[in-house]
């Protein structure tokens, strides 16, 4: 049985009674379609996204390794031998302790890697639009739209992350449809429609249920690809090392390169069902505008 949001699987209507085109490389008519548009995305950009990514895996790699063990448990008292080491701060024999230098090198760290990633965001998402236009994708312009973009992108970032995590603490649900809402549309809309959270909402709530089926399989492919990943870290690094690090930032790329084609489709499609006249070409001429 083919996969559809509707019974006719050759179109999906727009609330203006549009259909999707079947021709379009980002705006897909139903599920399978999406699911082709996002391998398309992957197909067609793969060797920008591939060096966008593992620029990304480096700085992450390095930060982390670098910044982390700054934050590790540090007894107050010498340890007898053979007593036990301390369990963490409720431990009498030790305390975890974060002196003020240690604090700045992890705000630091955690500083350089989410600007790094707003970067990448906008970068990708640029370079995704411009390739399935058919446009040509000039390096040095791609960077200049994603420092435009990055501002607004990390304060949105910022804002959108706390509302999911608070949505998390308090009664768990709104925390999901949190993540769904700014996981779909956040990035496209800062970058393309240089537009706030709230845009966000008014995408995503006219097509709350494809999305979540989307967002819902995007989910369960990287929870199966994190724990062959965690596999392989564990198999082929020591704890704590340097290797290991790395190596958990590289086998993030082929995730990260994956997550681009579900954010830029998603996106596509929702925009597109809004008012049933926006394309790729529309996408691509919207963002130099």
């Amino acid at each position: 049985m083919p996969l559809s949001d509707n019974v006719n699987t050759m179109s999906s209507p727009s609330p203006e009674g549009a259909s999707a085109p079947l021709s379009d490389p980002l705006v897909p008519p139903d599920l399978r379609g999406w699911l082709d548009r996002v391998v398309g995305v992957v197909r067609r950009s793969l060797v920008p996204l591939l060096m966008i990514q593992l620029a990304v895996a480096l700085v992450t790699g390095v930060v982390s390794y670098l910044a982390l063990p700054t934050t590790a448990p540090v007894p107050t008292r010498p340890l007898a031998i053979g007593s036990i080491p301390p369990r963490g701060p409720s431990d009498p024999a030790g305390v975890a302790q974060l002196s003020g230098l240690d604090g700045f090198t992890a705000f630091v760290g955690l500083v350089v890697m989410i600007g790094v990633a707003a970067l990448a965001q906008g970068t990708a998402m640029y370079v995704s639009v411009r390739d399935a236009a058919g446009q040509r994708v000039d390096t040095a312009e791609a960077l200049r739209f994603a420092l435009q973009r990055a501002p607004a992108l990390l304060g949105w970032g910022l804002v959108a992350g706390a509302l999911t995590v608070l949505g998390l603490l308090m009664l768990i649900v709104p925390g999901v449809y949190f993540a769904v809402v700014f996981g779909a549309t956040l990035t496209g809309v800062v970058t393309v429609e240089r537009a706030g959270i709230q845009r966000c909402f008014a995408l995503v709530n006219r097509r709350l249920g494809p999305t979540f089926a989307r967002m819902g399989l995007a989910l369960l492919v990287v929870v199966a690809y994190s724990l062959v990943g965690d596999f392989v870290v564990h198999a082929l690094s020591r704890a704590g090392s340097f290797q290991e690090a790395l190596l958990q930032a590289v086998m993030s790329v082929p995730l990260g390169v994956a997550a681009v084609g579900v954010l830029v489709v998603t996106y596509a499609e929702l925009h597109f069902h809004e008012t049933g006249r926006v394309l790729t070409d529309t996408l691509a001429a919207e963002l130099n505008r």
